[in-house]
Parts: C-alpha cells; sequence; structure tokens
C-alpha cells in the first residue's frame, strides 16, 4: 500500500491527480519531507553508481539462480576502497549497493534463514565494507533490498502476510541510517 501512495505522487506530478482521483494532501514519508522535496534533493545529487556485485557475478548472468548454492559466492579480491576511488575519480557524489537482487541472496550475513553471505566460506559482509568505504571517501550511501525472492517464491502477484515477514526478516538494520534531512 505505501508503495502505491508513493507511486501515486509520483505519477501525480503538480496536479494531484493520479488515477483520476483526487489527493487530499501531498504524499510524505516519515521525518515530514514532502516526496517532491525528496525527489528534487536525489536529482540534485546527479551523477552516481549503481551496484550489482551479487550472486550472478559468479554465475555469469543477470540474475542469479534462486537454485544455487550460497557457496558459489565466493569472492576473491574484493576491495571496496577501489569502488569508492572508482566513484571519486568520475567526480560521482553517490552509490547505491543492491543488498539483495531478485534472486533472494543477501550479501551481508543476516540472522535469519535467508540466503546470505554468512552461509559461505568466507562471511565476508559486503554491506559494511561498502559503507564504511564510502562514508571514509566522503560518498554519500545508498541501499538496494529487492522485496521479490524467486528463492522464496515471493513475486509481484503472490504476496501474503507470511511472505511479508520473509521480506521484512533478513532487512540490512545493521547499517545506520540518516534521514534526507541531515545530509548535506
Amino acid at each position: 500500500m505505501a508503495a502505491q501512495t508513493a507511486a501515486s505522487a509520483v505519477f501525480a506530478g503538480d496536479s494531484g491527480v493520479a488515477g483520476g482521483q483526487n489527493i487530499a494532501r501531498p504524499s510524505t514519508i516519515p521525518h515530514g519531507q514532502p516526496l517532491l522535496d525528496l525527489q528534487q534533493r536525489f536529482v540534485d545529487l546527479r551523477f552516481g553508481m549503481f551496484l550489482h556485485f551479487n550472486m550472478a557475478t559468479f554465475q555469469n548472468r543477470e540474475w542469479g539462480d534462486p537454485t544455487s548454492s550460497p557457496g558459489l559466492f565466493h569472492p576473491t579480491a574484493l576491495d571496496t576502497d577501489q569502488w569508492a576511488a572508482a566513484a571519486q575519480s568520475a567526480n560521482m557524489t553517490w552509490a547505491c549497493l543492491t543488498t539483495r537482487h531478485h534472486d533472494g541472496f543477501c550479501i551481508w550475513p543476516t540472522k535469519t534463514a535467508a540466503a546470505s553471505v554468512a552461509q559461505t566460506p568466507q562471511s565476508i559482509d559486503i554491506v559494511r565494507a561498502y559503507v564504511n568505504s564510502f562514508r571514509k571517501a566522503g560518498l554519500r550511501v545508498g541501499l538496494y533490498y529487492s522485496i521479490l525472492s524467486l528463492r522464496d517464491d515471493i513475486r509481484h502477484f503472490n504476496v501474503t502476510p507470511a511472505k511479508v515477514k520473509l521480506i521484512e526478516a533478513p532487512m540490512p538494520v545493521a547499517v545506520p541510517t540518516t534521514p534526507w534531512p541531515r545530509l548535506k
């Protein structure tokens, strides 16, 4: 429902009308910031990078195979400082890391049954390494977490209350978040 509200606000634009219905008040998110203001602040960041370093990286696929063993995820030369240096050299100001893509594999060691780096021989917390490197370089940090999971058969058409619990359980809560208004 929240996604529908956010999407409605995005598509409504300045007219205040989405799908033929009047919107009584502007859509807001926690911290009282209007969605349009937050979107403009993101656009103003201009140039950044989106990083997909996940199970698919080791399978030569666009999306990881959800039936494969977590043991296939085996980074041997991870250098997130190099990622940050590449972003800086291109004059980027931000990056967004895919923490879990549609195959359902989490690149931080979850404390749940979700497939993650905790089930790999190295158990490297990629999310923590990325956050530390990019913050150290003075870059803004973003995280992307797919609510879809082919591994758990969570798709856009079959989300149930039980599957919502599967979606929420492994979310990366270990990474402290800073509300947009404090990012300067």
